[in-house]
């Protein structure tokens, strides 16, 4: 039941955990307090991820990553989180790490990895390839950051082979996994109050459990 109460907040897309908490337990006189249930959620995390994740047959899944900022860039000299690194994204550079992802043309999140956000895509994407069996040798669509052989990309100007991409279905399908993470960043998983990695593992894994629940 608790994990069905942390999740609740996200499902229902309210932006305060702490009050959420204190809502619920309006009606619920025996719950913890917040912070104690916040801690009981750490020590629940493997179980979690192991849930979030299940193996299952694919056909094909997209691939791609999103920046998880851990502080302000005007903070990072005073930052002391583990493992963060200054990496790249869309909008610039940012100092954390990447959520790296494969995500069903229906939008669920198969398996996702947290990596700092200076390994480069391509190199996270083999840690994810190495699930590939568990879910029967799905096609792997990404987009040209991922221009190497086994994947469906968009070709550049001067790729000499067929990378697979099929301009009538495949942008359509790309769009997918944007639309997946842009519903993460409204469960705010970009928080920049994140302190340890724990934390961090635990805020993104209850994000894709309640966006895997809530997918239609």
């Amino acid at each position: 039941m608790l994990v069905a109460l942390l999740l609740s907040r996200l499902i229902f897309k309210h932006p305060f955990a702490s009050i959420w908490w204190n809502i619920l337990k309006e009606d619920r006189p025996g719950l913890p307090s917040y912070t104690q249930a916040y801690t009981r959620g750490i020590k629940l995390l493997p179980l979690l991820e192991h849930v979030a994740s299940p193996a299952q047959p694919c056909a094909e899944v997209v691939i791609d990553s999103m920046p998880l900022p851990i502080c302000r860039p005007k903070r990072t000299h005073l930052c002391q989180f583990p493992g963060a690194k200054w990496g790249f994204g869309t909008q610039g550079e940012f100092f954390g790490y990447k959520l790296h992802a494969w995500v069903t043309p229906g939008g669920q999140i198969v398996q996702y990895v947290i990596r700092p956000a200076n390994l480069h895509d391509v190199t996270v994407s083999y840690e994810l390839n190495l699930r590939w069996p568990e879910f029967e040798g799905p096609t792997i669509i990404g987009d040209k950051g991922y221009c190497c052989l086994g994947y469906v990309y968009p070709p550049k100007k001067n790729t000499k082979y067929d990378t697979g991409w099929r301009e009538s279905r495949h942008p359509r399908i790309r769009k997918r996994i944007e639309t997946v993470f842009s519903a993460l960043v409204e469960a705010q998983i970009r928080s920049v109050q994140t302190k340890t990695l724990a934390s961090l593992k635990l805020r993104v894994v209850l994000a894709v459990l309640a966006h895997n629940l809530a997918r239609p």
